[in-house]
């Protein structure tokens, strides 16, 4: 749809439009139809069609800012932030002139966060933040492309979609299998087998690590398909309005996001399988029971013969996928778009040159060229410590604390573990601290710290400092609760665990139920206790994730 690299000429939108129009079906081509967009213009741009719109959100509108404030989201955000004033600064300028095309009432002032991920992406918050990650900036061939994402996501925030309450995506099962994945290996630990086992049990650890944050860092919120197909027209009006090429910079956006999204859910796909091959082929529900009910024998002996399932039915979670987007398939977008300038904009627009000059001055600052050097040794030692590959994990988090990022918890957290799968507990507890004492700590980094006192049963220590963690996010104990019952039934407080078990199952989520008994010494899928289980073994690996 682009025009060549070469030329850095956009095709006129009278020829993309037509071409596109022709290849799709009636159906498509109908604004609204089946398949079809859900913003036409034949009214004439969007941007002025939405002009009797209240745009902002009722305060105290638990619903609309529920995603701000969660601490689950929050966390999530902050998974990999990084603090680049400078590319902040020139984002911001860059959303200031994007901005300055929408007329109408603005609500909440805008914020920028950087993401230190390599995907090509950005996502929105009600709180008028716009998360932008460092994949996106490295990857872009053109100012006008990030424009276009920039606009897009600014769309969500002042056409007002978080005020309208979205019935929440299913969540994926896989997460919450793979956080269960914790106690599974803290039970390999704790049968005392071979050294061999011992040493997949902790690669396994952190492989879940791995497909965890892989899987979570880029959190977006639930907006509708009409709502996407609302913000893309919006993002098209903004971006073409502030002297961008639209057309070009779109179709090349549509179809570097789907390329990067499948790319990334190759590799959750093979260290999928790296994990099941790093424990065997596993337990089965059955003999999890047993482990979990005193029989640690039938546990040992299922992971060693390697012939039934990992982890709670993980090998049938594990070809889990996430729910289907709510973006359109690129080419559809691509279809839409093209009809969509066509009606608005009937009188075409002028060619313009894609446009270079601000991502080459966000680039060539020592800032971003550290920031890329941080992401990269990060990704780099994940990877590593979830093959075993310690020296090269090392060096590989030594280049990145050697950055000016040395100090953010994307760097701190993951130099922390790698500690502590390596047996060194005080260094890792050294970094742990210095990571929570930082604002953009995060709910993994907080329960990760927790984790590493539990097992070494400083149960006292633990709950301090998991108290320290549900203060820090507002005061919400969901992702902890889990923990927070292992660690009481480890010191032998088994009121403590069944009031906590019960909190638990009053959150109305099955998966994170299914963990909370689990740590509390049941079967994952039980009917609640009146009386205290048998106790677990001490768990000297840890304990699951909230998803």
């Amino acid at each position: 749809m682009a025009a060549p690299a070469s030329t850095r000429r956009q095709l006129g939108l009278g020829a993309l439009a037509a071409a596109a129009a022709a290849a799709a079906p009636a159906a498509v081509r109908a604004a609204g139809g089946p398949g079809g967009y859900s913003v036409s213009g034949k009214k004439g741009p969007f941007v002025r069609q939405v002009a009797g719109r209240p745009f902002t959100m009722a305060s105290g509108d638990a619903g609309s800012m529920g995603l701000a404030t969660d601490s689950i989201s929050l966390g999530r955000y902050q998974t990999a932030r990084l603090r680049m004033p400078q590319t902040e600064a020139r984002v911001a300028a860059l959303l200031a002139r994007l901005d300055g095309q929408w007329p109408y009432a603005k609500g909440r002032p805008l914020q920028v966060h950087i993401l230190g991920v390599d995907y090509y992406n950005a996502y929105s918050l009600p709180d008028g933040s716009i998360v932008v990650a460092f994949g996106l900036l490295d990857q872009a061939q053109s100012d006008d492309e990030v424009a276009f994402v920039l606009a897009h996501e600014l769309g969500h925030v002042r056409l007002g979609h978080f005020a309208e309450r979205v019935a929440p995506r299913p969540k994926p099962k896989l997460a919450s299998a793979l956080g269960q994945l914790y106690l599974v290996s803290a039970a390999v630990h704790a049968v005392g087998t071979s050294s061999t086992v011992l040493n997949a049990a902790t690669e396994a650890g952190a492989t879940n690590d791995l497909i965890h944050f892989l899987s979570n860092v880029m959190v977006e919120p639930d907006h509708t398909r009409a709502q996407e197909d609302e913000a893309d027209c919006i993002g098209y009006d903004l971006s073409q309005a502030a002297a961008y090429s639209a057309d070009s910079a779109s179709a090349r956006v549509f179809d570097t996001i789907q390329a990067d999204q499948q790319k990334h859910q190759a590799v959750i796909d093979t260290l999928g399988s790296q994990l099941k091959s790093q424990l065997g082929h596993a337990i089965s529900d059955g003999s999890a029971a047993s482990f979990l009910t005193g029989g640690a024998a039938n546990m040992r002996t299922s992971l060693l013969a390697g012939g039934t399932r990992l982890a709670l039915g993980m090998a049938a979670a594990g070809s889990a996928r996430e729910p289907p987007p709510q973006h359109r398939p690129p080419e559809e977008r691509k279809r839409g778009m093209a009809q969509y300038s066509a009606d608005a904009y009937p009188d075409g627009a002028p060619l313009r040159d894609e446009q270079h000059g601000w991502l080459a001055g966000v680039r060539a600052t020592a800032e971003f060229a550290e920031a890329k050097a941080a992401v990269g040794a990060v990704s780099e030692a994940q990877k590593a410590r979830a093959e075993g590959h310690y020296p090269e994990a090392r060096a590989a988090i030594q280049r990145a604390m050697s950055t000016k990022f040395a100090g953010a918890p994307l760097v701190l957290n993951e130099a922390a573990r790698l500690a502590d799968d390596m047996g060194d507990r005080p260094g890792a507890e050294k970094l742990f601290h210095q990571a929570n004492a930082s604002p953009d700590q995060t709910v993994g980094g907080f329960i990760d710290y927790v984790r590493m006192l539990y097992r070494a049963q400083q149960n006292e220590r633990a709950m301090s400092a998991l108290e320290a963690g549900v203060n820090r996010f507002g005061g919400d104990e969901k992702p902890f609760i889990s923990l927070r019952i292992a660690i009481a039934r480890q010191a032998g407080h088994d009121d403590d665990v069944q009031a906590s078990l019960q909190r638990c199952l009053g959150y109305d989520n099955e998966a994170l139920a299914k963990d909370c008994r689990l740590a509390a010494g049941q079967t994952a899928d039980a009917a609640p206790q009146s009386s205290p289980q048998p106790r677990l073994p001490s768990l000297p690996f840890g304990l699951p994730h909230f998803p």
